[in-house]
């Protein structure tokens, strides 16, 4: 039986906090892989991210080093707002005999009773909250968690940045900063 992280998300643009989690949680939990699944659409943003197939190749890009992560393309391929429920079901039927284990942020723990079937979801997967601030945050069973160092960056704060030229190297991987440029994506 392996122990199967998945890490979801619009990841526009992936940058190296989604990274840093990714690593951090298969270092503190023993996962042995990762699976990214993104998101086509989030239910919980209104904006339409850009296009999936350069989202992709940016995640291919800073991902390339990490030998133990895998993309699935469940979410993109079924279009439409993507919702955690519907992604689990459908991995659990792919890996029945393996334990999965959704890795969220802490951000995301404080909203879960607001996510589609959130009940039934602590029944299909264990989930792993990572903690990035020194909050009280009183996060217990079903819920995993671990503190990890902070690395403070969004995607928001990356397109935002992009729009006004301003420095953005620093907060994704360089292959992912090459892409944006050669592609010129989010101006």
């Amino acid at each position: 039986m392996r122990k199967i992280g998945v890490f979801g998300g619009t990841l526009d643009p992936i940058h190296i906090g989604h990274t840093h989690l990714i690593v951090e949680a298969k270092r503190h939990f023993d996962l042995d892989e990762v699976i990214i699944v993104p998101a086509f659409q989030s239910p919980h943003k209104a904006d339409r991210p850009i296009h999936e197939s350069d989202r992709l190749k940016m995640i291919e890009r800073a991902t390339k080093d990490l030998d133990f992560i895998s993309i699935d393309m469940f979410e993109l391929e079924h279009k439409g707002k993507s919702y955690t429920y519907d992604t689990m079901c459908y991995l659990k039927e792919k890996f029945p005999n393996d334990t999965l284990y959704f890795i969220m942020g802490e951000d995301q723990f404080h909203v879960f009773d607001r996510w589609y079937k959130h009940e039934e979801l602590l029944e299909i997967a264990q989930f792993i909250v990572l903690k990035r601030t020194m909050e009280e945050t009183n996060i217990t069973a079903p819920f995993l968690t671990a503190t990890v160092p902070v690395i403070e960056v969004s995607s928001s704060e990356i397109r935002k940045r992009i729009g006004n030229d301003d420095y953005y190297s620093h907060l994704v991987h360089k292959d992912v900063y090459d892409y944006i440029k050669e592609h010129e994506l989010y101006e």
